[in-house]
């Protein structure tokens, strides 16, 4: 390790240093190969989509896409850079006995009202003001611009370093000038008082912003407040590796302090900076650590993404290179959001849904977001929060455990609802962890106290929630009846509410109500769901394209045939196909659910043949809202727990492969992180299909596994048994899976061959 990298990782805020923390500059010797997976999720993004890069408290959004309606170009130089530590949600910070400190129902996007560092070219003696890329690519540590301007040709590479400093890296191939422009933050027609200012600090080369003001916000409903302006009091500071010169300001009719400043710029390269912090002298010292050494900052962030990429989540390939990138994509945003901001109600890390509204976690997206963390490889850091996150809103919890929707470090978002999710969730990260103190900190002072007068139903989850609620009762020693949670809700009644619901007002579905919804789909998730109810409702409704739920981007909100109620924007959304498919998965309706999940994962998740991640698809059909949301993570899932059928528990020591690979993908490998005993570990899993004629080969091999316990379960692919190694058993496998139980020892490898011309699953 050399030198300038020993430094910069002083640097490194929390996030990375967590992704740093497991082992990853010297990984396990069963690690999967490294990739360069930044390079490889690269994405020519000019024309379609805003830029988004991710700091730990920092952000940076360049050009405006209004809920994907083009708005502004990116240009050179900073546009919208912000800092958002969730001290406020909004444009201001009142304090409101309804939601506390900080929470406004206006301004989610307040960033949009920035201007940070704007760019003109001045060749001689004409100026280029605020040239449009003609290329410019998206990357998970960078975003990369080139501009034609006059005869000159300029490269740009902008990115948030470790210290949370964003930069912007310029270069030349001929001398030109560049002048840019910005202000301070002001909110036109709701801003109050103005008290911003702006100096140049001659002596540390830096333009410094000192922002205030008031603002009329709107904490709850029906209800507005003047407040502080959500940067008030905070400064920033703009600088660059060259001499500042020619600086300037003025303050525009709105109150805006105005500044401007020129660098001069060659083939050598120039670096531009912003950062911000509560004080000047902490923004200036890590902008001056950055200009320091501008490439290896650069050099450094690379290296930390790739590093969350390859040695945080499990490795996975398949033969469909379209289904790689989104899973990666996904990943890659998932891993953005992370946050780590140690202060009030913040103090565990944890990740985030949109920066285009909804920075901060919300309690409904929390339901799989909290699942996903549970194949991290540190859990301590990247799955934990996910769940811990709400304990603070205890006391504002409301019957059967309803929490608000989302929160800050003292505010949080005035909108309840049910948590019973989480519960299964934590359950999950106990299994792949087998982590009791992790289990205290859910259920002592949290869990047990939240859902003590009931649970909601969430689609028949909290019949599986009250189960595991009982399991923790007992690991933690609590000394009430653990029966209770069982009691509580019910149980013995669930049958009745299954038949009660099942065709109560169409044939082979699930539930009622006027028109057809897709929540009844969300059921098939729950464990005790029959498998043949969900195999007729997947068959007549799922895959249906005339009156079912099966639209050009599948799965849709409400069926075909009551299409005239659908939402104009919320068609189709990641949330409602994650609960659909995945309870196709749980169910083993292994044909309908991979034609759900692959065509929506195609069609939902990649345009341009690039991957993205919209909010929703509207009726156009159109993406729709945020566009880089964690709102899709779930999508994750489908991916590791339906398509490859993987789970593991450490308590059980037991590693499980029941596998859905799709019939026409001939290969898949997953390598899974598991720590055990202090030591990551990375059983690989590799699954080879091959067909001739009728007869379908399958082997899925593992290697690796430090567990005691392996079961695999080959999928029969509505086919029969022509050959198979003795041992296997049908009970317990669910719909067309047969199973080998194993005590592992080195490779394990099961070779089946199955006949498809009596095709047709067991009824």
């Amino acid at each position: 390790m050399n030198i300038k990298w020993l430094s910069l990782v002083a640097l490194l805020p929390v996030a990375l240093l967590a992704a740093a923390a497991d082992g990853q500059s010297k990984p396990a010797r069963d690690a999967p190969p490294y990739t360069d997976y930044c390079a490889m999720l690269a994405q020519e993004i000019q024309g379609r989509k805003h830029a988004f890069l991710a700091g730990n408290l920092v952000y940076y959004v360049g050009g405006r896409y209004n809920c994907w309606k083009h708005h502004e170009d990116e240009t050179l130089g900073l546009t919208h850079p912000f800092h958002h530590d969730l001290r406020g949600r909004g444009f201001g910070l009142a304090q409101h006995e309804g939601s506390g400190y900080g929470h406004d129902f206006r301004g989610w996007e307040f960033y949009t009202q920035t201007k940070a560092a704007y760019g003109t070219v001045i060749i001689g003696d004409k100026s280029y003001r605020h040239p449009v890329p003609e290329s410019m690519q998206w990357r998970p540590d960078k975003v990369v611009c080139r501009y034609k301007v006059g005869d000159v040709t300029i490269h740009e590479e902008k990115f948030i370093a470790a210290a949370d400093v964003v930069c912007s890296i310029i270069t030349a191939d001929a001398p030109v000038t560049l002048r840019f422009e910005g202000h301070s933050l002001v909110i036109p027609k709701l801003s109050a008082e103005r008290t911003s200012k702006v100096d140049f600090d001659r002596t540390n080369n830096a333009v410094h912003v000192t922002e205030g003001g008031t603002v009329i916000t709107h904490p709850v409903k029906d209800e507005t407040v003047t407040g502080k302006l959500i940067y008030d009091g905070m400064s920033t500071v703009l600088s660059s590796s060259a001499k500042l010169s020619g600086y300037a300001k003025e303050t525009d009719n709105e109150g805006r302090q105005l500044y401007r400043f020129d660098v001069p710029c060659d083939d050598r390269g120039v670096a531009i900076t912003w950062a911000m912090d509560d004080r000047y002298a902490d923004a200036l010292k890590r902008t001056k650590s950055v200009l320091a050494d501008y490439r290896a900052a650069l050099s450094a962030k690379t290296r930390a993404m790739n590093d969350l990429l390859n040695y945080q989540i499990p490795y996975f390939r398949c033969s469909d290179r379209d289904v790689v990138d989104v899973y990666y994509y996904l990943w890659a945003i998932y891993l953005m959001y992370y946050i780590d901001v140690q202060q009030g109600w913040e103090m565990w890390p944890h990740t985030q849904t949109a920066v285009n509204n909804f920075l901060g976690m919300h309690r409904y997206d929390a339901n799989f977001q909290i699942k996903v963390g549970a194949w991290t490889a540190d859990k301590d850091y990247y799955a934990y929060g996910n769940v811990l996150h709400w304990k603070p809103l205890l006391p504002y919890a409301r019957r059967m455990g309803s929490l608000p929707d989302n929160k800050g470090i003292a505010w949080f978002s005035p909108v309840w609802g049910t948590t019973t999710e989480h519960v299964i969730g934590a359950w999950q990260i106990y299994r792949h962890t087998g982590d009791v103190r992790f289990l205290h900190d859910c259920y002592d002072d949290y869990f047990k106290l939240l859902f003590k007068d009931g649970m909601h139903s969430h689609w028949g989850c909290h019949y599986d929630a009250a189960e595991c609620l009982r399991r923790m009762a007992l690991l933690t020693g609590d000394t009430e009846d653990p029966d209770r949670w069982l009691k509580m809700v019910r149980i013995d009644d669930r049958r009745r509410w299954l038949d009660a619901m099942w065709q109560s007002r169409w044939p082979n579905y699930f539930g009622g109500g006027q028109r057809m919804g897709w929540s009844g789909f969300a059921c098939l998730r729950n464990s005790y769901f029959p498998e043949d109810w969900a195999y007729r409702m997947t068959q007549q409704w799922a895959v249906d394209s005339e009156r079912g739920f099966f639209w050009t981007v599948p799965l849709s909100t409400v069926a075909r045939q009551d299409f005239e109620h659908v939402s104009d924007v919320f068609t189709s959304t990641p949330d409602t196909n994650y609960y659909a498919i995945a309870g196709m998965y749980n169910c083993h309706v292994g044909p309908g659910a991979n034609v759900c999940a692959l065509a929506h994962l195609k069609g939902y998740n990649m345009k341009w043949n690039i991957p993205i991640a919209p909010e929703a698809w509207s009726k156009e059909p159109a993406p729709w809202g945020d566009q880089y949301s964690n709102f899709n993570a779930g999508k994750i899932l489908l991916i590791l727990e339906g398509i490859a059928g993987l789970d593991y528990s450490i308590p059980e020591s037991t590693l499980s492969v029941c596998d859905n690979m799709p019939e026409q993908w001939s290969s898949m490998e997953v390598r899974v992180p598991i720590k055990l005993e202090g030591k990551m570990r990375w059983p690989r899993v590799v699954y080879r299909r091959t067909l001739s004629g009728n007869a379908v080969r399958k082997t899925i091999a593992v290697t690796g596994n430090p567990l005691e316990n392996l079961q695999i379960q080959p999928w029969l692919e509505e086919g029969t048994v022509a050959t198979a190694p003795d041992g296997y058993t049908t009970k317990d496998q669910g719909r067309n899976h047969i199973g080998y139980r194993f005590k592992t020892a080195g490779e394990t490898s099961v070779t089946i061959e199955i006949n498809k011309s009596e095709v047709g699953p067991p009824e």
